[in-house]
């Protein structure tokens, strides 16, 4: 119960669904660069207090597994499942923080499950997954708010939909938003696919000789990580595409321009720290060996000999995806010195029969993720307003969707109207009538001089009737 105290307090500050609806708020108010370090560094903390309780308090820690690894799982999935249908881009990153820490208590779950069953690799893969998350999430976290930052700076709105066509105005901001959408998908040779990589073996080794309710949670949390990952795929699609891609589908007063070198060399900075992480993760991971040493009480040697075919595993799958990478580009330059001499001529794209085509004429964020909507309708909040098309030659019609967080309906929103009733019923001591406010006021003060009498009063007779 105690430690259970100690974890609500720290979910609350890391973001921990149900105790999360205090994030979507702060980051759309707060300057992008500060929602960078809310996301990459303040939110952290509470994992660190987690962490610190688990060293402090000793207390049955399967059962602790269990519970963080549940609540984790449905942090990750609720997180991801509204991040989708925010029209608001920064609202949109922060509803993947919530998704981000669902993955980071993954790994605390498997850890403390680890340290229950006595079973050493899976607590070095969960703890060491964990933190490494927790390093790796602060640096793609905080890039994509630096990019969105850049967007706002640019066309002084985060509406997802009034947005398009940036990638060829900014194109350095595109590519580095780009980069972090890739590592925050757990996509190699970034680094969020090697702690992530680190999760998923700690879910498999979990899976060799557990009972049936350890599996029954590996599973679920195989299943968890799994989903996360395709929904992140989806949401940052969306959100790439429908801000860096296509043509414009809003008229701002004036031209988003090109953004200063001063903003983008902390941005490439956190790109190759980054890439360090992705390509060679074994010095990360032999970091992490002394932390990790508190909750399994081995030498970080042991440790990361334990650990070693995973640590190169993932450097082998790294390295891979980087050649690929590298093979992408060599195509590309060969392609471009090819063609560099050859005449170029500029058409208009055929605009299937329509003679005017306009940026209404492409998907908008909320129509490219209208069948997962529909799906996902049943689990969230969202509200909808239609406009019919009419008549043979109709003039206006569309569509309204506004997501709203369900926890948030139903644990805050809920709660306070029936307090906000229950004080309405006393509403009528405040009538305006001065009479009323003087008798307040003599009660109270006959009740300051009347309690201690009464007080002495009682005193005395309890004396009286213990002496008889």
């Amino acid at each position: 119960m105690l430690f259970l105290l100690f974890f609500i307090g720290f979910a609350i500050k890391a973001g921990f669904v149900p105790f999360h609806t205090w994030l979507p708020y702060a980051h759309p108010a707060a300057p992008s660069h500060v929602s960078g370090i809310m996301s990459g560094v303040i939110i952290k903390i509470g994992i660190y207090g987690i962490l610190r309780m688990l060293l402090l308090i000793k207390s049955d820690y399967l059962v602790i597994g269990y519970m963080i690894l549940f609540i984790s799982i449905v942090s990750g999935i609720y997180g991801v499942m509204l991040a989708i249908i925010q029209h608001n881009l920064k609202r949109l990153l922060a509803y993947h923080s919530i998704e981000n820490i669902g993955i980071i208590g993954m790994g605390i779950g498997l850890g403390c499950i680890g340290m229950g069953k006595g079973n050493h690799l899976l607590t070095v893969l969960g703890f060491s997954g964990a933190l490494l998350h927790t390093l790796n999430h602060s640096l793609f976290k905080s890039l994509l708010f630096y990019g969105a930052g850049n967007v706002y700076q640019a066309t002084h709105t985060m509406d997802i939909d009034k947005l398009g066509g940036l990638g060829k105005r900014m194109p350095h901001t595109a590519f580095l938003f780009l980069i972090a959408a890739l590592a925050i998908c757990g996509l190699p040779p970034f680094n969020g696919f090697v702690s992530e990589f680190l999760i998923y073996n700690g879910l498999f080794t979990g899976l060799h000789g557990s009972d049936k309710a350890l599996l029954s949670y590996i599973v679920g949390g195989l299943f968890g990580l799994a989903l996360i990952g395709g929904l992140a795929m989806l949401c940052f699609t969306k959100a790439f595409g429908s801000v860096f891609l296509g043509t414009a589908r809003h008229y701002f007063n004036q031209a988003p321009e090109k953004t200063g070198l001063g903003k983008l060399i902390p941005m490439y900075a956190v790109v190759i720290l980054m890439m360090t992480i992705g390509l060679f993760p074994k010095a990360f991971i032999g970091a992490l060996s002394k932390p990790v040493g508190l909750f399994t009480h081995n030498t970080p040697f042991a440790i990361q000999s334990e650990i070693l075919p995973v640590t190169e595993a993932v450097s082998m799958i790294g390295i891979c995806a980087m050649g690929f990478l590298l093979l992408t580009g060599l195509i590309y330059l060969i392609r471009k010195q090819m063609t560099i001499n050859k005449p170029q001529y500029v058409n208009a794209t055929w605009g299937c029969g329509y003679v005017a085509p306009t940026g209404k004429m492409q998907y908008t964020a909320s129509s490219f993720i209208r069948a997962y909507r529909k799906l996902a309708e049943p689990f969230l909040s969202i509200s909808k307003k239609k406009k019919e098309i009419t008549g043979i030659f109709p003039k206006k019609g569309g569509q309204e969707t506004h997501p709203y967080d369900k926890a948030e309906e139903w644990l805050i929103d809920y709660p306070l109207h029936l307090l906000k009733t229950f004080f309405n019923r006393f509403v009528f001591l405040q009538n305006g009538n001065l009479q009323f406010y003087i008798l307040y006021g003599i009660v109270f003060i006959l009740l300051v001089l009347g309690i201690p009498f009464v007080f002495d009063y009682i005193k005395s007779l309890l004396k009286f009737l213990n002496g008889i």
